[in-house]
């Protein structure tokens, strides 16, 4: 993988209401998408992460016709499965071996792709029982060339481990970010680690390593998934972001020194930030120009930041 800077695609789906509820990053312009990820490709961003999910496949399609319009050899493209839409418009989960194959077959037709290089389950319950869970159909799809390797993007890295002791495919989407760190202790050093390739998700905390946020509240937009947080969480995020107010001062400034940040682990294969336009992306890249952070820097961060709340673990 020539870079370990890729591009989430979460934020295409646009406002993307399941189940009565927000569960997107607002209005999306599909042209903008399109420029977003040209922007990308030219400066060498080759993995996409996307899924099924965001926006009702919407996500899917607009990376499709972005790719589509500017061929590039070499892109990686990982989706995701497992929220199966009902007849009455609501969403449910479903992993069976039957909708997988559903599944791929409509994303590979909206990607427009041959290949789906990683294909994750989608946020499975922590407890999701895969001691009885069939890798066969999986198994037949890397057989058949449409998917080329597998495995989950977990709710938590608690429910990741449980992916890794199950030994349950090869490719694992991991929370992991200045903020919460636990994936180093809990996943990184496992004896199963090396099994695995590790995909950093929310690099940015959901957008709140951002320096706006040093001097101002948050304020989201109905549409936005992040207009319903529980407010405990929103003044935690909030809290501890201005504690890491001194990453402000590096070059690139907060966010771009975040990415640092989870560039710095070797752990890390490849982080998937968002973007809407070509300056988002260019100080994206800027992250992995800049190199990891010092371990003097990374000590600070542990210091301002020492953990996560006591009710983001297990009981």
């Amino acid at each position: 993988m020539k870079k370990r800077i890729g591009l989430g695609t979460w934020q295409f789906g646009g406002p993307n209401i399941q189940n009565g509820r927000p569960t997107g990053w607002g209005v999306v312009n599909e042209t903008d998408a399109i420029h977003t990820v040209h922007a990308a490709l030219g400066q060498g961003v080759r993995f996409f992460d996307t899924a099924d999910s965001y926006g009702a496949g919407q996500s899917e399609r607009t990376l499709g016709r972005a790719l589509a319009a500017q061929p590039t050899s070499d892109v990686v493209i990982c989706t995701k499965f497992g929220n199966r839409p009902t007849p009455d418009g609501t969403t449910i989960p479903d992993f069976s071996a039957d909708y997988l194959v559903e599944a791929v077959d409509a994303s590979l037709q909206r990607i427009g792709w041959e290949t789906l290089d990683v294909l994750l389950l989608h946020s499975p319950p922590d407890n999701f029982d895969w001691a009885n869970y069939d890798t066969e159909p999986f198994e037949r799809l890397v057989k058949a060339g449409k998917i080329g390797r597998y495995g989950v993007s977990s709710k938590s890295v608690y429910g990741a481990k449980r992916v890794m002791d199950a030994e349950f495919g090869s490719a694992l989407e991991v929370i992991y970010n200045a903020l919460d760190r636990r994936a180093e202790t809990v996943l990184f050093n496992a004896p199963e680690a090396d099994n695995y390739l590790f995909i950093g998700r929310v690099p940015l905390a959901s957008g709140f390593l951002n320096p706006a946020y040093l001097n101002q509240q948050p304020t989201f937009a109905n549409d936005d998934y992040r207009h319903n947080l529980p407010d405990r969480d929103r003044n935690w995020l909030i809290d501890s972001v201005r504690r890491l107010a001194f990453l402000n001062e590096l070059p690139g400034g907060l966010a771009t020194s975040a990415l640092r940040f989870s560039l710095s682990h070797p752990a890390i294969s490849v982080i998937i930030p968002g973007a809407r336009n070509a300056g988002q992306v260019t100080a994206n890249c800027a992250a992995e120009a800049l190199g990891p952070l010092s371990s003097e820097i990374i000590d600070r961060i542990r210091q301002a930041v020492s953990d996560v709340p006591d009710h983001w673990k297990p009981a």
